[in-house]
């Protein structure tokens, strides 16, 4: 098994100290936790990082897979440009991922040609500034994006990419971009719905508990009165999971902490991997701290 790692992140901007500045006190449970996610893909030492932004290039009615040569982005806009990241592309991973979505009939698309340099959003800049600061060898990255299809279909997406990363022979770890709801407050950046509340309690605990099922049946109405952008990727994230425990390998979600200071809600999370004996093992370190909840 050459998937290692999973883990489920927000991207909020002011949760790295260099756009925060003393505002990252108000985040504090979120910033432990990014940086314990760095820590852990620093023991998993992945070839490749492979993430879905909901910030990404989206098409419509199509599932996306980035097949760039190279990545390479920063938080200029947020007045931080000394926070920046360039990286190559796994373009054959890549293109095995878009390959087997299509012969497998998911409606898939190339968001980025072949040569391209393709732009980092915060979406995938924040979480990957954590997760890539402590890696002392070269790293590539494939970037995904979601569509506006059902999530039946997102979770289909995720089957595929969940099998093709099994096979694949480099280390990998996939990380789901997520921001929850962003109406938690008054004054909230998409204005304030008690049900955006109602939302990320239900999208914590059954992660928590790893209830995927009910995860994904939370009411539509509730979810669009929400104000979300990460759901769809959190479905991706349930597709990819049921592939590997089809594969034999057992799953266990660890919600390391939530909270929304902002108005928006912020979910860092690990699922890890625990493959049938004989096969490899990823790497393990020591538990810490617990759930943060805010």
């Amino acid at each position: 098994m050459t998937l290692v790692g999973c883990f489920a992140a927000p991207h909020p901007p002011i949760v790295v100290p260099e756009v925060g500045g003393p505002e990252v006190l108000r985040v504090d449970a979120t910033l432990r936790s990014m940086r314990q996610l760095g820590r852990r893909t620093a023991e998993l030492a992945p070839d490749t990082i492979v993430f879905l932004s909901p910030h990404s290039p989206l098409a419509r009615s199509r599932m996306g897979v980035s097949l760039a040569s190279a990545y390479r982005g920063s938080l200029a806009f947020f007045r931080a440009p000394q926070v920046h990241l360039e990286a190559s592309a796994d373009q054959v991973l890549a293109r095995a991922i878009h390959d087997a979505a299509a012969a497998e009939g998911v409606p898939v698309t190339a968001t980025a040609a072949p040569g391209d340099v393709a732009d980092l959003d915060h979406g995938a800049m924040v979480p990957l500034h954590f997760l890539t600061e402590g890696l002392s060898h070269p790293y590539k990255l494939v970037s995904l994006s979601f569509s506006y299809l059902d999530l039946d279909e997102h979770v289909r997406f995720g089957e595929v990419v969940g099998r093709v990363l099994m096979e694949n022979p480099g280390k990998t770890v996939y990380l789901a971009s997520s921001d929850l709801s962003h109406r938690l407050i008054q004054g909230a950046p998409a204005g304030y719905d008690p049900r955006g509340a109602e939302f990320d309690q239900t999208v914590a605990r059954t992660f928590a508990d790893g209830d995927w099922e009910s995860l994904l049946s939370i009411d539509a109405c509730t979810v669009e009165a929400a104000g979300e952008c990460g759901y769809r990727s959190l479905a991706v994230l349930r597709g990819l999971v049921k592939a590997v425990e089809t594969a034999g390998v057992r799953t266990e979600n660890h919600l390391l902490s939530y909270e929304g200071p902002f108005g928006v809600g912020y979910l860092v999370g690990e699922v890890r991997l625990f493959p049938a004996p004989g096969s490899e093992a990823p790497a393990r370190v020591a538990e810490e701290g617990g759930v943060h909840e805010q």
